[in-house]
């Protein structure tokens, strides 16, 4: 498609505008009526802007939405029409038409403040000289539903206000060019012009460093005044946010942007701080992304990573350690600064100190850590002049892009009064938190402190064993000294009724049970029950909603039940010496806001919703577990061996999950005649989620679920008459248990009515599994408890190269469906029927394949978990461990319930 341009002159524009906005329009219709109703809220004339919307071939109506809205309005603005060149090339021909002063390019999903140009024009004229070529604005957050929120990394720029900085004392970073503003005839005078290799990120940062580089200049302005508001968009649509999965992403990007930039800044002289800090921004993404539990970079093309490596490691190479420890322009984990610092090095770190992490009194040890790279190193430990082996150990290997870069060692050896540690045959100094140069043993004197500021951190803050006369007197002599802040009022009610005789009484020392708030039905409901039977001694309650569908079924079966949120519930919780949950989210383990009552004083167990089998690291290492329970020696070797994850066998023991115990029993209850069902259970997928209804919890229904992968090979699969024929064949029925979120769409989806459709929420999930012959499924963990009952399963995984793409918690692990699972594992809905046919003429019963793999894997198959998850915790308390099940004690065990 040729150039044409739609032209709105004005006489009054003889003279050359102060400034030129470059808009380059490509498919974004449906956001320009927010952006150019920005332009039309402004409260400048906009007599000094020129307005240039390049549309770059866009298969949309941009450009007629954009010729429609200027038609009358006076501004000095063109629409130039091009064949599509990408954003560098619609970008480029703007700048060679610009006819003001200075430049800007503004993205049409975005918007303006209505101040913005009147607070960008006055800082310009009062701020305009040589030295100054580039100044940029506010950059504020907005979403799909117009909150707007101040919380960019660079907001840190604008805490002093608007000004003008000299880099070399202040090295501030500059990225985008949609809020800033450059002046144009440096850019022609540099042939300076946007790289279209470098994409989809790092092309306005390269652009800009280029441009303050070459001109010589290093003064900015920063208009606080100025803001922009930076569209976040709802579906993840935008180059910044979905650049991930893009191999350029992990070659041009770094060969053409960062590398270019470092070896232009090279070329002139010492790399300046700004540079390094303008390249270590856009790096240390790349890795703090890798350490999240969700992020896209777990669908990071494998063919490049190598290329990736190589590239960083040069680009390293211009970086100096120095840039590397003080960067700070957004936070990043200690991890990602130990592999960009030592992680590329061709000789592998040895660390020549060890740092004293934690003291466990209950069974007086000391936990030792320290970083390395490479093999690890030989160690000496000596306590009270004896050679001593770890009494737990692990080494938690940190992996980006499939490349271990930082290892950190764990060690927990018995507290002495004297201790010395050699790595190498080097002796190693301790270090004290941050402290370092510190003697080259450990003495009591030193460990003392430690253990002092420990047990502060760990006390009893609010003196709840003393009586309400005792805070009485306390707060009495306080009063004099401070005057009650909105915390105190909101903490001491708080506090006043946990110290209550009554609540004393009632909840001190507390074991405190929980699945959910929402909801029970789960190992901490399992674990209470046997609980409440077998040691009514123990001080147990159980937390639960009371507007749960499970509050009435647990009240009536005798459940002390606390109702989440309460008034009683905050008394539990502070007098709580256990908390143990199948679930670990944020509101599970820290219910009480630190900042308001100070760290938990109870010990955690996670009781797990399932058996981990994908990589959970990311998500889990940001916890503090005391017990975290395991079903299988796979999943134990996998958590607490070397690798991904922080823990050892301290914290991870083998026990078996408490429901199974109850589920084994109900398996034996039914007759094999009467396992009559062929369940469905497939687990979602977060792509498929919705938009949250604003103000409420409520999403949406995603428009393309019915033509979705997901729906499409789900439907097919229920709708095969070949199927159908099995089940009617053998006396089957065919149950669909589908995940919760997809209640919304089950109306729509055409399950034949000759389908149950069974629900999360009124089907008991053990009951459906006491009565299945058959289990088919995608990823989900249910499927290790049906293997644990030896029921045939089939594992349809239609989108196995795409599921692990970073919107799940998990990313691939040490069970590998092909090589561990419990069943073939197929891609169509035609193999899921042929597998039930064969597992049909097979009596229902696994091959002999996976019945071997089940018989290794579950070896806690004996009734007993929750008692080894009861000795487990009390193991916390200092008890003995827990005897943990084995493999060969299975073969010889005579009490291994009938499944």
């Amino acid at each position: 498609m040729p150039e044409r341009e739609f032209d709105m002159p004005r006489e009054a524009h003889a003279s050359p505008p102060l400034i030129t906005a470059v808009v380059p329009t490509y498919n974004v219709a449906r956001y320009l009526p927010d952006f150019l109703g920005s332009i039309t809220a402004q409260t400048n004339s906009l007599d000094s802007v020129e307005f240039l919307f390049v549309v770059d071939g866009s298969p949309d109506d941009s450009g007629e939405i954009i010729e429609t809205w200027l038609a009358g309005r006076g501004l000095n603005a063109r629409v130039i029409h091009q064949e599509n060149h990408g954003l560098a090339g619609a970008r480029n021909t703007g700048l060679r038409e610009a006819a003001g002063t200075w430049v800007s390019f503004p993205d049409p999903d975005d918007a303006f403040d209505p101040g913005y140009f009147d607070e960008v024009i006055k800082f310009i004229e009062l701020h305009d000289r040589a030295e100054l070529t580039l100044v940029a604005a506010h950059l504020m957050k907005t979403d799909d539903d117009g909150v707007i929120t101040d919380n960019h990394p660079s907001r840190k720029r604008f805490e002093k206000g608007s000004r003008v900085v000299n880099m070399n004392l202040d090295p501030v970073t500059q990225f985008g060019v949609n809020h800033a503003f450059m002046r144009t005839a440096l850019l022609r005078e540099h042939d300076l012009t946007f790289d279209s290799r470098i994409r989809p990120t790092f092309e306005d940062a390269h652009t800009v460093g280029r441009y303050l580089l070459r001109s010589r200049t290093h003064h900015i302005g920063l208009m606080a005044s100025a803001k922009y508001l930076y569209r976040i968009r709802s579906d993840n649509s935008s180059l910044v946010q979905g650049g991930y999965d893009k191999p350029e992403k992990y070659t041009n990007v770094l060969r053409y942007g960062e590398l270019d930039l470092l070896k232009e800044a090279a070329a002139i002289g010492p790399v300046p701080r700004w540079v390094e800090n303008t390249v270590l921004y856009d790096l240390v993404w790349y890795y703090r992304n890798e350490q999240s539990a969700r992020s896209a970079t777990a669908g990071a093309p494998k063919d490049v990573l190598g290329e990736f490596h190589e590239l960083a490691e040069q680009i390293l190479q211009y970086i100096s350690p120095d840039a590397i420890r003080a960067f700070s322009s957004i936070w990043v984990p200690f991890s990602v600064r130990q592999a960009l610092l030592y992680g590329y090095r061709n000789d592998p770190r040895r660390p020549d100190s060890v740092q004293l992490a934690t003291v466990d009194e209950r069974h007086q040890l000391v936990q030792f850590v320290y970083w390395f790279t490479g093999e690890l190193p030989v160690e000496h430990w000596i306590v009270d002049e004896v050679t001593v082996s770890p009494v737990y150990e692990t080494v938690e290997d940190v992996t980006f892009y499939g490349r271990v870069l930082a290892r950190r060692r764990v060690v927990w050896l018995t507290r002495g009064q004297l201790m010395t540690a050699t790595l190498d045959g080097r002796t190693a100094s301790f270090s004290r938190g941050g402290e370092t140069a510190l003697p080259q043993s450990l003495t009591k004197p030193m460990l003392d402190p430690h253990i002092i500021a420990q047990r502060k951190r760990d006390a009893d803050r609010w003196n709840l064993t003393s009586g309400r006369l005792e805070l009485v007197k306390a707060e009495a002599r306080g009063l004099r000294d401070r005057y009650l802040s909105k915390r105190e009022r909101r903490v001491r009610p708080v506090i006043w009724r946990a110290r209550s005789k009554s609540a004393r009484a009632r909840f001190q020392d507390a074991w405190v049970f929980m699945d959910r708030d929402t909801d029970a039905n789960d190992n901490a409901e399992h674990q209470y029950r046997w609980m409440q039977k077998h040691h009514p001694e123990v001080n147990s309650w159980f937390v639960l909603s009371r507007t749960s569908h499970d509050w009435a079924r647990l009240e009536a079966e005798g459940f002390r039940l606390i109702d989440y949120r309460s008034k009683d519930w905050h008394s539990l919780m502070l007098h709580a010496s256990h908390l143990a949950s199948s679930h670990i989210d944020n509101y599970v383990v820290h219910p009480l806001a630190r900042g308001d009552f100070g760290r938990e004083r109870f010990a955690f167990t996670f009781l797990q919703h399932g058996v981990i089998h994908n990589d959970l690291s990311r998500w889990l290492n940001e916890k503090d577990v005391d017990v975290l329970v395991t079903s299988t020696p796979q999943e134990k070797e996998a958590i607490a061996g070397v690798g991904p994850y922080k823990f050892s066998d301290r914290e991870v023991v083998l026990t078996g999950l408490p429901r199974h115990d109850d589920l084994l029993r109900r398996r034996a209850a039914v007759p094999a005649s009467e396992r009559d069902l062929i369940v469905v259970m497939p687990t979602w997928r977060q792509s498929l989620v919705g938009r949250v209804v604003k103000g409420s919890n409520e999403r949406l229904k995603h428009p393309d679920f019915q033509t979705s992968d997901y729906a499409r090979a789900f439907r097919e699969l229920l709708s095969s008459p070949e199927l159908h024929e099995i089940a009617a064949a053998r006396g089957k029925r065919i149950a669909f248990m589908p995940h919760p979120n997809m209640k919304p769409y089950l109306d729509d989806f055409g399950v034949p009515s000759s389908v149950e459709v069974l629900s999360f929420a009124t089907d008991n999930v053990q009951d459906v599994l006491a009565r299945a012959c058959a289990f088919v499924t995608d990823y989900t963990s249910v499927a290790f408890d049906a293997a644990l009952l030896n029921i045939p399963i089939t594992y349809f995984q239609f989108d196995r190269k795409d599921f692990f793409n970073g919107l799940h918690v998990g990313r691939p692990g040490y069970f590998d469906h092909r090589h561990d699972g419990f069943g073939p594992v197929v891609e169509r809905a035609s193999e899921v029927v042929s597998s039930l046919a064969a597992q049909a003429s097979n009596a229902w019963t696994p091959d002999s394949v996976y019945l071997e793999r089940e018989r290794a894997a579950f070896v806690a198959a004996d009734g007993q978990n929750r008692r080894r998850v009861f000795e487990a915790m009390l193991s916390i308390e200092g008890a003995p461990r827990t005897q943990e099940p084995s493999m060969s004690e299975q073969s010889a065990e005579t009490t291994v319930l009938p499944r």
